[in-house]
């Protein structure tokens, strides 16, 4: 699991491994210390930071035992800076049968506007008992609060694994309205 130069240029922070909650709360304050940035856009970096690496946490396919009985998932996450937006990245293995589920999730989020993906998101959480919908929820969730499309991709490898690359931005200029 090689994190490719692209997502390491420019980097204000990068992580590779296991995805525990006590990690990934470390990472975020780190995130909220992040300097010269208004405070608005690092909490939208943060509230991005949180959906996509619970994501790997909790639905990575390579899991790693950190304390006896528990698991979390290994992957990786990336937040770069780039003149007029934070990108943020992660990825980790998925099961090559999750491969066409995701694509199909991502772009049906890619498809709807913000009104449209609050929509969604309650649709499917009303629905939370009938079908598995964290992921899906995470994934909404992450392109509301980034104003943007979600930009994915899945690596194919020999085994029955594939890799599973998520990215968003997020402008550097807030408004007044956002939240």
């Amino acid at each position: 699991m090689m994190i490719a130069k692209e997502y390491q240029d420019n980097s204000l922070m990068i992580y590779k491994g296991a995805f525990t909650v006590n990690l990934i709360s470390i990472l975020g304050n780190q995130i909220r210390l992040l300097p010269e940035i208004d405070f608005k856009l690092v909490q939208k970096i943060f509230r991005i930071f949180m959906e996509l690496t619970q994501n790997v946490s909790y639905y990575s396919a390579e899991v790693v035992e950190v304390k006896s009985g528990v698991a979390c998932g290994n992957g990786w996450v990336s937040i770069q800076e780039f003149p007029d937006y934070f990108q943020i990245t992660t990825g980790n293995r998925i099961r090559h049968e999750h491969g066409p589920k995701l694509i199909s999730y991502c772009k049906e989020i890619n498809s709807f506007n913000e009104t449209q993906l609050r929509k969604l998101k309650r649709d499917i959480r009303s629905q939370a008992l009938e079908r598995d919908t964290g992921a899906q929820i995470g994934l909404i969730q992450t392109s509301i609060i980034s104003g943007n499309k979600l930009d994915f991709k899945i690596l194919s490898d020999e085994s029955d694994f594939d890799f599973f690359i998520i990215s968003t931005r997020t402008s550097k200029e807030v408004t007044a309205t956002e939240d």
